[in-house]
């Protein structure tokens, strides 16, 4: 199943995103911004005293500051490797180093490689499980075409985060087509990902189980 629609982490909301210089470094560090999103880990741009970076929240209250050699620079061409530490801003115990590609880090090799760096933030924080828990959603679908070849597309239940209930509701829809007379004319995808094809007086129907997105537990 795709994960296309995967949820993404929300955006930060504070008076900052409306400051050009913020929105400037947004856009610089998209690449990893969505990236670390994408996990789906709450980030944001801090600048602070002329200091800039990027900052990603955990779930147990710490937090990640992204940075180069020294603050991010403006330009990300101009970083010379990621330099990745946990702070917790109530706990100083909390002090640990993550990643670190600078020109003498334990990932040197690396450098300014984008890839590597949310690979490793995102092992980091699954084995700490310190980013939020997602579970799929899933919704009974309906696809097909009338004898007059207009298209028949509609949401017939869902969505739903149990499994279960969405196979459960499933049931429920292609037994409603059966008592109305539609024959089934295709099976697959069992009890998992259920799929039957219909028909009935030239019109043809496709009722499916979909994964369609993740939320956060």
């Amino acid at each position: 199943m795709s994960n296309d629609l995967a949820q993404m982490a929300p955006m930060p909301v504070h008076r900052n995103t409306d400051e050009p210089l913020w929105r400037k470094l947004w856009n610089a560090y998209e690449p990893v911004i969505t990236g670390l999103r994408r996990i789906p880990l709450v980030t944001d741009v801090e600048i602070s005293g002329g200091m800039y970076g990027i900052t990603v929240q955990l779930t147990d209250g710490s937090y990640l500051w992204i940075s180069s050699v020294e603050e991010l620079p403006i330009d990300p061409a101009e970083v010379e490797g990621w330099h990745v530490r946990r702070a917790h801003e109530d706990n100083p115990t909390v002090d640990e180093m993550v990643y670190n590609s600078t020109e003498d880090g334990e990932h040197s090799q690396n450098g300014n490689n984008v890839v590597p760096l949310v690979q490793a933030i995102a092992a980091f924080v699954a084995d700490r499980c310190l980013a939020p828990k997602l579970i799929d959603l899933m919704s009974v679908q309906l696809d097909g075409v009338t004898k007059d070849h207009r298209r028949i597309s509609k949401l017939v239940q869902g969505p739903f985060d149990d499994h279960h209930a969405a196979v459960k509701e499933y049931g429920y829809a292609t037994h409603e087509l059966m008592q109305r007379g539609w024959r089934c004319i295709h099976e697959q995808g069992g009890t998992d990902w259920p799929l039957t094809i219909w028909e009935l007086n030239g019109e043809i129907v496709t009722v499916y189980l979909a994964h369609v997105g993740q939320v956060s537990a």
